[in-house]
């Protein structure tokens, strides 16, 4: 099953569109848990409103402002996700581009058995047109090139279980308010390698340039200071299979070695 996780900041104008585009899907199988953060304006009503009664969208409104990081743990822990179930990552103020995006999401993991997924979007913002390129094949100093794991961001709940909740937070321990999606997608990519990741080119997203309340934008020092932070930290090992693969074997293995005994 895919899970939807949707954070909300002040996006009254647009997260009718957002829930829209999900309605509309023809891929089904899917869950979204949206998440609003108080800001003083109709964010959750205008999101109860345009989820019109659909049990496979809960809105949920904080009681204080927690900002990303804290909103996407927060929604991937109320989705109840198996270990197999996909997480998607789509902001409350963008939308999906086409009826199929999810049907392309869920292919591609059938497919090409990856562990998570990055891309792609369009803008409406004539300078910004995005359909940014896949990652070379064989990259491995994430860190240190240029940032390709852009929306729409997926992966498997299991992959997501083995990052370090250290690295969710700042050096004084706090949960990063803006560039979580760096902070989990470098983890999670080091652990993939490019072998698991996997890049779509299908146009997914509208990437919404017109909400002025948009954090890489009012938050950018914040934002520049936590790249830095983040790009310093220490690399993830590169996993070989996925380690309940490697459980399985190693109990198949005992066994074995118990019948030749």
């Amino acid at each position: 099953m895919l899970k939807i996780i949707s954070n909300c900041g002040p996006c009254e104008p647009f997260i009718g569109n957002c829930l829209d585009s999900l309605r509309a899907q023809t891929f089904g199988d899917w869950e979204a848990l949206v998440t609003v953060d108080p800001c003083g304006d109709r964010t959750y009503e205008a999101a109860l409103e345009a989820a019109r009664g659909d049990r496979r969208i809960r809105v949920h409104r904080n009681e204080e402002r927690l900002y990303a990081m804290a909103n996407l743990i927060g929604g991937i822990e109320r989705s109840a996700a198996g270990p197999d179930d996909v997480i998607v990552v789509i902001d409350g103020d963008d939308w999906l581009y086409s009826d199929g995006a999810l049907q392309i999401i869920a292919e591609s993991y059938t497919r090409h058995d990856c562990w998570l997924t990055y891309g792609s979007w369009i803008s409406n913002h004539p300078d910004d047109p995005g359909r940014w390129p896949a990652y070379v094949n064989g990259e491995t100093d994430f860190r240190g090139t240029y940032w390709r794991a852009t929306a729409i961001r997926t992966f498997r709940k299991w992959l997501w279980d083995l990052i370090d909740e250290a690295d969710f937070r700042d050096d004084d321990g706090n949960l990063f308010r803006v560039t979580e999606d760096l902070a989990v997608m470098f983890p999670m990519l080091e652990m993939s390698t490019t072998a698991r990741a996997r890049h779509i080119a299908d146009v997914l997203l509208m990437y919404n340039r017109t909400n002025p309340h948009c954090a890489a934008d009012v938050m950018r020092e914040e934002l520049y200071a936590n790249t830095d932070l983040i790009r310093a930290r220490p690399a993830y090992a590169p996993l070989h299979g996925r380690p309940f693969d490697h459980s399985v074997q190693r109990i198949a293995a005992a066994a074995d070695a118990g019948r030749d005994a």
